[in-house]
């Protein structure tokens, strides 16, 4: 898993929960003295570890944890990397230009990224159903990524995960609907 992933979840539980929480959950899941660099790979454990303790110390089930991660993590990363939205028009052509656009950008950032498979087709007006695919299986953090997307661009968003790799399928199938809010 990549730095910046891990400097995304540094930024929340500071934010949320203090220096104390972040340093006690690094003496528990790595090494000593350790330092996320946001280019550098890291193993996924870790990562898996310090959202366990997360959801532990919060006493909350970890898909909630990880759905929220990944609404903080969208408004993490557009802050580090702006110019990757500015290539869409809208939450429909961000959401159908993931796998196109932002992981083709997220590989010449980063070295080997181990990206998530992601296919979507628009199925009506205010319908996309998105297939994801990754080893990690972080569907619940891409969902809140969809959130955080959605909130950006003022759109009310909900996802049904029809088809989910933690309990079998091959790979997630999510229905996003969405509607833009009022003004």
């Amino acid at each position: 898993m990549k730095g910046v992933i891990f400097r995304g979840l540094e930024s929340l539980v500071i934010e949320k929960c203090g220096m104390a929480a972040w340093e006690a959950l690094l003496e528990k899941n790595a090494p000593d003295d350790r330092v996320y660099i946001s280019a550098q790979s890291y193993p996924d454990e870790e990562l898996f570890g310090l959202a366990q303790d997360v959801a532990v110390a919060l006493q909350l089930p970890m898909t909630d944890v990880l759905r929220a991660f990944g609404e903080y993590l969208f408004g993490y990363l557009l802050q580090r990397h702006p110019t990757i939205v500015d290539e869409f028009d809208g939450f429909v052509s961000l959401i159908m230009g993931i796998d196109s656009v932002i992981h083709v950008e997220v590989a010449k950032l980063y070295q080997e990224p181990n990206l998530p498979k992601i296919r979507c087709e628009v199925i009506e007006e205010g319908f996309i159903l998105m297939h994801y695919y990754s080893s990690r299986k972080l569907c619940l953090c891409a969902e809140g990524l969809i959130y955080g997307a959605a909130a950006h661009y003022n759109m009310n968003v909900t996802l049904d995960h029809v088809e989910c790799m933690h309990k079998g399928a091959d790979e997630c199938a999510i229905e996003v609907r969405f509607i833009k809010v009022a003004a």
